[in-house]
Parts: C-alpha cells; structure tokens; sequence
C-alpha cells in the first residue's frame, strides 16, 4: 500500500513516496521562497521516479504544524486537492511528532529523550517531548526557559541524555547549553527539518492504526486540523 507524504511545515519541503512504510522515492526542496511553485513537480517527479501513477496511492498525509500559515498552506492545498480527486483518505501528521521521529533512526542512547522545537520567535518555541515514540508532553507553546524546566524534571526522573531537533532548539541552543550542558545533543543545522524516512513512517504508522480500529473514514480532507503558529513579538 503507497502512501503519498508531503511536508511543507519547515524551511526545508519534502515529498516522500512509500511502500508500506518504506520510502520508495523521495525529494526534499531547500528554497523555502519557492515551495509554492516547485511542489506540484516534486509530487510528479516523485510519482514518476516510483513508476507510480496517483490511481496507484491508497493514501496521502500532509504535516499540520505547528508551522506558518504560508508554509503549511502551500502542503495542506496540495494534499488536500488530491485527497478530494483522488477520494483517498489524508492523514494529518504533527510536525513535532515527525521531527522527532527523525531522531529515532540515528541509534542514540536508549534512555534519551527528544525534544522538537519550533521556533515562535522572542524565545519562545512551540515544543513537545517525545520518548520512544511515546508523548511525553503534548505541543505547547511557552518561553523556553519554561519548557527546559519540563526537560530538567525529566532529566531528574531518569533521563540520561536529551536530543534537540528544529529551528527553535538552533534559535535558544545558548541559553539550553546553560541549562543542560553536557546531556543535551543538537541535531546538526541540515538535518534540522527532519527527513523524508520519518515522514513515511508516522504516515504509515498512522494509517495501520486506523486501518486496524477501522477508523480510516476519519482521515478525510474535510476534517484535517491545522496548527498555524503566531510569531510573538514584543508587545504580548
């Protein structure tokens, strides 16, 4: 079963095309001025690298934030145009959630947790905290002074090493330094977006799911959910 996963959430763009979970083609776009004009080729050379025509998808899925309006509207209308023409089902995947996933195919220290940050500007970040694959804390958006003490009480229950993925964690990496210092990890700035890997797997993950509680007519274009950020500034 081919899954069709398009994410435009992050400065970096990606298309992923997989097989029951395994990425079959993939394309990632790093002009973020220019997703808008590039994504609908990205889908068809993917398709077309795949020898895969779309009557040949048994899904799609589209990252919904946190992430910019103009961002995430460029992957939403895509996804969602296709999902109503093609009458398959769309499945909505956390940014957070797919950024994460990222950091489970780099073969860290078993009792690490990671922790996605998306930068809200001001030092504040949309974050979350995920072990495992398992929530540990749901997407918040606070200053982050405030979420490292989310990840310092987890620290103090048993944690041994944090790893920290996204623009936000790259915009306040001075000030997590402070706080964590050697127990803290950064996913280098390249690969910072997260890949074309774990945006398959939580797509398929997600589907399977749905397939097996016999969900699935849940997944449609009419009831996705997006999460668009506000930038704070000064004056809140």
């Amino acid at each position: 079963m081919k899954i069709l996963a398009i994410d435009t959430s992050c400065k970096t763009a990606m298309v992923s095309l997989s097989e029951n979970g395994t990425v079959i083609a993939a394309v990632q776009l790093h002009d973020n001025k220019t997703h808008s004009v590039k994504m609908l080729p990205a889908v068809e050379y993917v398709l077309s690298s795949a020898d895969t025509k779309f009557e040949d998808l048994g899904a799609l899925a589209v990252t919904t934030g946190p992430g910019s309006y103009t961002g995430l509207r460029i992957g939403v209308t895509t996804a969602k145009t296709l999902s109503y023409t093609l009458k398959i089902p769309l499945i909505g995947i956390n940014t957070l959630e797919m950024l994460a996933a990222s950091c489970d195919f780099g073969g860290e220290k078993a009792n690490s947790i990671v922790c996605p940050m998306i930068d809200a500007r001001n030092v504040r970040v949309y974050g979350g905290i995920y072990k495992n694959g398992k929530v540990l804390q749901e997407t918040c958006v606070t200053e982050c002074a405030e979420f490292c003490k989310k990840i310092e009480q987890l620290l103090n229950d048993g944690a041994e090493q944090v790893i920290f993925i996204g623009d936000g964690a790259l915009a306040n990496k001075e000030l997590i330094l402070d706080k964590f210092a050697d127990k803290c990890v950064f996913v280098p700035t390249e690969f910072s977006c997260g890949n074309p890997q774990a945006l398959s797997y939580v797509a398929a993950e997600k589907y399977f799911e749905a397939a097996e509680a016999d969900t699935l007519a849940e997944f449609d274009a009419q009831n996705l959910k997006v999460n668009y950020y506000k930038n704070y500034t000064d004056s809140i």
